[in-house]
């Protein structure tokens, strides 16, 4: 005589592409922040089971890497597009890269939060993605200050510029014309390079 017996039916799930994962992590996290995003939710918006997302990224920390590394290569395009505009002239290039970098993160605000105010410092070399992000600015720093000096001239640029970035995405610029006073500091500043 013989048992009744019941098959379990394993259920397999529709494969997921990683740049498709990818992806969907960026936009999620750029609707709703980095706390919006977890493996289980990112599976149910996929349709995918959780642990599946786990043979693409050991964790969530390694997923936010490369949503990262996605949101520093759009801004690099961004900011190489508004230098490339704005050639021949190196002051006209730093400050339509500076304006076009307010314009992402006020835009991007989530992934900009993600880049540069909830990670911590870059250790050793800098990746590709943020070399290519700083690549422009160093360029046209370098036409004004020279090679020497067109390292710390796009700190000095970049701290500003992030520096009120920062105040304005943190509520702290509500007394002021934020757009004017960035305008203002950012021409200034420029213009003070090279003399």
């Amino acid at each position: 005589m013989y048992k009744k017996c019941t098959l379990l039916v394993m259920a397999y799930t529709k494969k997921i592409d990683h740049q498709e994962l990818v992806a969907c992590a960026c936009k999620l996290v750029e609707q709703e922040g980095v706390e919006a995003l977890s493996m289980r939710r990112l599976a149910q918006i996929l349709d995918v089971q959780a642990s599946s997302l786990y043979n693409h990224f050991a964790d969530k920390s390694a997923l936010l890497a490369e949503v990262a590394e996605r949101g520093l290569y759009r801004l690099a395009e961004k900011l190489e597009h508004a230098s490339a505009l704005a050639r021949p002239n190196p002051r006209h290039q730093i400050e339509a890269m500076g304006l076009t970098y307010r314009e992402w993160a006020l835009q991007h605000s989530h992934i900009y939060t993600l880049l540069f105010m909830g990670a911590p410092p870059l250790e050793g070399d800098a990746p590709p993605s943020a070399a290519a992000t700083f690549a422009p600015m160093l360029a046209a720093t370098a036409q004004l200050v020279g090679e020497d000096q067109a390292e710390a001239a796009t700190q000095a640029v970049w701290a500003f510029i992030h520096g009120f970035v920062t105040l304005e995405l943190t509520g702290h610029m509500q007394r002021c014309l934020p757009a004017e006073g960035f305008t203002l500091g950012l021409t200034c500043l420029v213009q003070g390079l090279g003399r």
